[in-house]
């Protein structure tokens, strides 16, 4: 079955959909949960994901459904994360979250109040341009949450280039934003 038809499902509120999301995305969404979670609360967030979409789709229609769910799984480990973890504080998601956050400019800079870029549209862009090797680690660090040492085994490199290559690209991030 296609994303459209189980969008289609969605809109005519069939719970067929929620099964078909289940079959074809729930072992994928489950892995990323993964990468945050134990195995037992991955699968409550994905089963959450599940009902989030059902709760979205309408008004929602996204174009990507697997993107859509991801997002919103990810979303979902974090938070759970968050909570779980709020009274020794999980440094790792803190590190990451301001990590690329110091990337990122002020918003209330723009003395117009107004977004002058699209920060999506501009974050896409300079991964398209870092080429895929790149592109995977910064994905891998800042999307999936993994750390150096996993990174640089996957890449069969060094955990010290891995961490150089990654603040290389932030700094790089941080210029591409600050004319954006």
């Amino acid at each position: 079955m296609t994303d459209r038809q189980i969008i289609e499902l969605f809109l005519q509120r069939d719970e067929c959909g929620i099964a078909e999301l289940e079959r074809q995305y729930g072992a994928r969404l489950t892995r990323i949960a993964e990468g945050f979670l134990s195995r037992e609360d991955s699968e409550e967030c994905v089963n959450d994901t599940w009902l989030a979409a059902w709760n979205h789709i309408p008004p929602d229609e996204p174009r990507d459904l697997f993107a859509y769910l991801a997002v919103i799984l990810r979303n979902m480990a974090l938070n759970r994360l968050k909570a779980e973890q709020a009274e020794k504080r999980s440094a790792e998601v803190i590190e990451l979250s301001e990590e690329l956050a110091a990337c990122i400019p002020d918003p209330k800079a723009d003395t117009e109040g107004e977004a002058i870029f699209s920060l999506s549209d501009v974050l896409n862009c300079f991964l398209q341009a870092e080429g895929p090797e790149k592109r995977k680690m910064f994905v891998l660090r800042f999307w999936y949450g993994k750390n150096f040492r996993e990174i640089a085994k996957r890449f069969g490199c060094s955990e010290a280039k891995v961490q150089k290559t990654l603040n290389r690209m932030k700094h790089r991030l941080k210029k591409v934003l600050a004319r954006n």
